[in-house]
């Protein structure tokens, strides 16, 4: 059986995905694409024997079975799209759509399409994120009803090229409020409940750092879930301070998690099943064996440099495997705009001062 030919849009998120599709048995990257002819000519600088492009159009006509999508935000939908109604196989970096209408289009696109569509939230593969979710499936939490998610990163620097023009993380994300980059957050927690958002309320802090940017500082989005639980989520990507790109917690009748606030602390959840006492906290890493499988308690040399803690490998090598094996992926189309959704319907909430938004059941789309 032949591997699975990959193609790759967008370079510069893009060439990471290229070193962990290497690592992986069974699938090769066999074309990428680019607009930008000087990214291609430093990727063929370090690599060879593939076919370069500057037209999407010509990526999809390169023989490939699945794309992953790696250009900028507002491209994801939409390339998605053309990929699916060629029955190529889409693993599309997040968010999935930047509007409504879009994601319904996507939707459409899935369902008409041979291929599957699958939304690369690396953030669901990191180790303790899965750990987490397996102990939740297990009930060493209870019952479980208040989740966090925060997103702190600083990433001014990338609002403009080298040559001083505005990039699309200024022009699209910095121009309107609203929760715009919410599913790292909101992924992992969303699949611990295992169910989807219902109303969200936004709120933002206001411009300070930047006082010409529309989008605040901070923005707090509080997800009410079907069945009651509350989630909150928070980014900022303005603030000057040192980056907390993952803290998340869990709380549950019989049990707690807390993420690190800062480098050097540890992973800690509280369990009623195994403290000896209401003050006794237990490092994560130690219930690793009981709920993780072997590769993710001692990871591959292949996960050891890959980007996101190692969770951008295991990705990788789950897609191929659901792909190969024609077996559903992990994060389909539904999962995609649950994750996604709640970000957009902020947008409408955040501009009435906070008002519950109700967001809609994209299952009975």
């Amino acid at each position: 059986m032949r591997k699975l030919r990959i193609g790759i849009a967008g370079m510069n998120r893009g060439k990471h995905f290229y070193k962990d599709f290497s690592k992986v048995e069974g699938a090769e990257v066999v074309a990428v694409m680019d607009p930008d002819q000087q990214a291609l000519e430093q990727f063929q600088h370090k690599y060879s024997g593939i076919y370069v492009f500057t037209e999407y159009e010509d990526l999809l006509d390169a023989d490939i079975d699945a794309v992953v999508i790696a250009s900028p935000l507002k491209f994801h939908a939409e390339q998605a799209i053309l990929a699916l109604n060629r029955d190529i196989h889409v693993l599309s970096e997040v968010t999935a759509a930047t509007t409504i209408e879009d994601c319904r289009s996507l939707l459409r696109a899935v369902k008409e399409s041979k291929a599957q569509y699958m939304m690369a939230e690396n953030y669901c593969y990191i180790r303790e994120n899965v750990a987490i979710r397996n102990m939740v499936e297990k009930g060493v939490f209870g019952e479980i009803y208040f989740a966090e998610g925060e997103y702190l990163h600083n990433v001014t620097s990338l609002h403009y090229d080298n040559n001083g023009q505005p990039t699309w993380r200024k022009k699209d994300m910095m121009n309107k409020r609203g929760l715009t980059y919410g599913t790292h957050s909101l992924g992992p927690t969303l699949n611990w409940f295992n169910e989807r958002v219902k109303y969200v309320n936004c709120l933002g802090s206001g411009s300070h750092t930047v006082s010409e940017y529309k989008n605040d500082d901070t923005t707090i989005m509080l997800c009410r879930t079907e069945n009651g639980a509350l989630i909150n989520i928070r980014l900022d990507m303005v603030s000057n301070r040192p980056h907390n790109m993952g803290y998340y917690s869990l709380q549950g009748t019989k049990g707690c998690y807390e993420a690190p606030r800062v480098p050097g602390e540890k992973h800690r959840v509280w369990l009623e099943d195994y403290a000896e006492s209401s003050e006794q906290w237990m490092d994560l890493s130690d219930l690793y064996a009981d709920f993780l499988p072997p590769e993710l308690v001692n990871f591959p040399e292949e996960a050891n440099d890959s980007h996101h803690w190692g969770a951008d490998y295991f990705m990788v090598k789950d897609f191929v495997k659901c792909i190969s094996e024609n077996k559903p992926v992990k994060i389909d189309i539904y999962k995609a705009l649950e994750y996604t959704l709640p970000g957009l319907l902020s947008e409408a909430s955040i501009v009435a001062d906070g008002i519950p938004v109700e967001v809609p059941d994209v299952r009975k789309w």
